[in-house]
């Protein structure tokens, strides 16, 4: 923030760029240590597995629509739900 953004704030302001300005600190120190522990614990595993499907780039392709009432099925059996049927 330059001196003339910092001469125009009123106190109410400045206590919310202060408050904003901790909070990011306190997200980027959690950030930190997640990946710190992240990295020890994944230096322990023998294999590590690929960071594509890590980061969700791993996506298959589209469903037929065979496939997703396939999965509708399953879903609906695995909650107790029944298949009806009209006519």
């Amino acid at each position: 923030m330059s001196l003339i953004e910092y001469d125009e704030l009123t106190p109410h302001e400045l206590n919310l760029h202060i408050q904003a300005y901790n909070e990011k600190l306190t997200r980027e120190s959690k950030e930190r240590i997640t990946a710190a522990y992240l990295v020890a614990g994944w230096s322990r595993v023998k294999k590590l597995p690929d960071l594509k499907k890590i980061l969700g780039e791993d996506r298959r392709g589209e469903q037929t629509e065979k496939q997703m009432l396939q999965t509708v099925k399953l879903i609906n059996a695995a909650l107790g739900g029944v298949v009806k049927k009209d006519g």
